[in-house]
């Protein structure tokens, strides 16, 4: 973690200094010469459940109680509910396609952002 000068922000450079028959490490300012004793900084650590990392592939569009719901109205028989998914059907720097599937009569309509 960067650390910065209180005096005048400069960035700190971690050195050592000899203190006696001990080496200790220092923030030093290389502009003020503004000198803070090193203090070791906790690091978070961060864990991953196994319910978090697990990821549904759908590669079957058999399988759709995977996918979420959305309340749209499909154009053909004008039930409220769809299934959605997105795709990156053009070039990367084009937003995706949007899809949805008619949760009553199974129509699959896109919509182009």
């Amino acid at each position: 973690m960067p650390k910065f000068c209180p005096k005048d922000g400069t960035l700190m450079r971690l050195k050592s200094q000899k203190k006696g028959q001990q080496v200790q490490l220092v923030y030093v300012c290389p502009t003020c010469g503004y000198t803070e004793k090193y203090k070791k900084e906790k690091v978070l650590e961060e864990k991953i459940t196994e319910e978090e990392a697990s990821l549904k592939v759908i590669d079957q569009v058999s399988d759709l109680s995977a996918l979420p719901t959305v309340t749209v109205t499909c154009p053909k028989c004008g039930n409220d509910k769809a299934y959605w998914w997105m795709v990156q059907t053009r070039a990367a720097d084009e937003p995706p396609t949007q899809f949805y599937r008619c949760t009553k009569c199974g129509y699959t309509w896109r919509v182009y952002s």
